[in-house]
């Protein structure tokens, strides 16, 4: 009786702990699929974004053209990295959530015909906070 009881424990326990951790996306999902318009792509342009997360939480990141219209979004999960391939040509800003806040991008991503772009996130020392300014809920899912 004691060793029936002791296998169903175990069992709900390891039940328990495989649904928490499947529950936190992977690299590279559409988590804000229904909250955004269609994705653009380019398939003839072969530009590609490789975004780096060095930040301990994990992250959200919307990639958007130069007027603010909506290009992709991924979510990022600390220390992973991703590539968004297909891109479109352009300057793009680039907008994230750390979980807690909204940010946005100080600084525009060129992307041309061919090339490989890279994005790095990190924690700056010197400014004690992740690099960009905070914008509301709405901006970020505008």
């Amino acid at each position: 009786m004691f060793l029936k009881l002791n296998n169903f424990i175990t069992l709900i326990l390891f039940f328990s702990i495989f649904f928490s951790v499947a529950q936190r996306p992977l690299t590279g999902e559409k988590i804000f699929k229904n909250k955004y318009p269609n994705e653009q792509f380019n398939l003839l342009a072969e530009a590609s974004l490789l975004v780096s997360n060095s930040l301990e939480d994990d992250i959200i990141v919307t990639l958007r053209d130069g007027g603010g219209h909506y290009i992709t979004h991924l979510y990022l999960r600390a220390f992973e990295k991703y590539l968004i391939q297909n891109l479109p040509i352009g300057h793009f800003i680039y907008q994230y959530h750390n979980l807690k806040l909204f940010y946005e991008s100080p600084e525009r991503i060129p992307i041309v015909v061919g090339s490989k772009a890279y994005l790095d996130f990190y924690f700056s020392a010197g400014s004690k906070r992740v690099i960009g300014f905070e914008i509301s809920r709405d901006d970020f899912f505008r």
